[in-house]
């Protein structure tokens, strides 16, 4: 079996305890579980910093990261194949078997293979992570079902653990309406920090003042991301106030992007949905989809960061708390003309 990658970087490493057990327990499943698993948790929660550095202590785990550059069926299955340290001959990429498909089946049998040595030998069944599966969702979501697929028939076979590793949105949509998702087991969030560990962190791993600490957790919540950017913008020699018109700008920029201001696509049904959950703290995800005018309407509004919603609930939130901030500032003032400085106060 290959190796989990450790964090390169141990600064970028926030600790939490809570969520890493959780994750040991994904990653070390007992000897007769058979469901694949799902770890889900938006951009910058630290879901893959945490996987890493938990998985990188256990063995027989395989992980494998997907990008953009490895959602076709070869270049995933070298990607693969690289994790497990499988090298075959060169012609077997571009000669010998030259339609995708088949590379695929064959780079899984060669795996199959290993992990049957590999439960003879230890008496349990390897994990398979596959992280950032949002990307095929994207751009090829037929290679995330057959992934999927996969992923039940070997959890049939007791031949090893699949971990698909998502963000929310297009991916959990997607798996949790197929008829594959009869083997799936635990679905972990992994969500913000609560404002005690939040703070805990500014303070007593960045040396944030305590004043400074509650301004930053006002404007971001516990995102983990955003508290970081906020705290390297800091160091840069940012004030505060600078650090705001920063995040807000780029929160910004996001709704522009999917289409929320003035003539966007989603002007309209954005709006609607935001005065929803400002006055009744959430939406259902069918009422989302009622006001988006179609369900793949509504899923593409869910996977624009804007707002969210977590697998195996109804329910639809924004995205982030600076996400919420943006969007109310939007909301109360729809001119396009808008300024940062025209964001309302942070309610503290």
């Amino acid at each position: 079996m290959g190796a989990v990658p450790d964090v390169k970087r141990k600064a970028m490493l926030v600790e939490r305890p809570g969520a890493m057990r959780a994750i040991e327990s994904i990653l070390k499943p007992q000897s007769d579980y058979a469901f694949y698993d799902m770890i889900v948790g938006n951009h910058g929660t630290g879901k893959t910093t945490l996987i890493r550095h938990v998985g990188h202590q256990l063995d027989g785990i395989l992980y494998v990261n997907i990008s953009p550059n490895s959602v076709s069926e070869e270049t995933f299955a070298e990607e693969f194949a690289k994790a497990f340290h499988w090298t075959p001959a060169t012609h077997f990429w571009h000669g010998e078997a030259a339609d995708d498909r088949e590379i695929l089946v064959k780079v899984f049998n060669e795996f199959h293979n290993q992990a049957k040595v590999f439960k003879k030998n230890k008496g349990r069944s390897p994990v398979l992570v596959l992280d950032n599966i949002d990307c095929l969702a994207q751009a090829n979501p037929k290679l995330l079902n057959i992934l999927q697929d996969m992923a039940k028939d070997a959890a049939d076979d007791g031949l090893y653990i699949t971990v698909f590793v998502t963000s929310e949105g297009g991916a959990p949509i997607q798996m949790l309406g197929r008829s594959a998702r009869s083997r799936l087991g635990k679905v972990m969030e992994i969500g913000d920090m609560n404002h005690d560990e939040a703070i805990d962190f500014l303070c007593n791993k960045r040396a944030v003042s305590e004043s400074v600490a509650q301004d930053i957790y006002s404007l971001v919540g516990g995102h983990v991301g955003l508290l970081v950017s906020a705290v390297n913008e800091l160091d840069s020699g940012q004030d505060f106030a600078g650090v705001r018109e920063l995040l807000l700008g780029d929160a910004r920029r996001v709704l522009r992007k999917a289409g929320m201001e003035q003539g966007g696509q989603f002007r309209e049904a954005g709006i609607q949905i935001a005065n929803h959950i400002f006055k009744h703290g959430r939406i259902s995800r069918s009422d989302l989809y009622r006001i988006s005018g179609s369900k793949s309407q509504g899923d593409q509004l869910l996977s624009l960061n804007i707002f969210t919603n977590v697998p195996r609930s109804r329910w639809v939130f924004f995205d982030t708390k600076l996400m919420e901030i943006t969007v109310r500032a939007l909301v109360e003032n729809p001119s396009d003309q808008m300024m940062i400085g025209t964001f309302p106060e942070i309610r503290k």
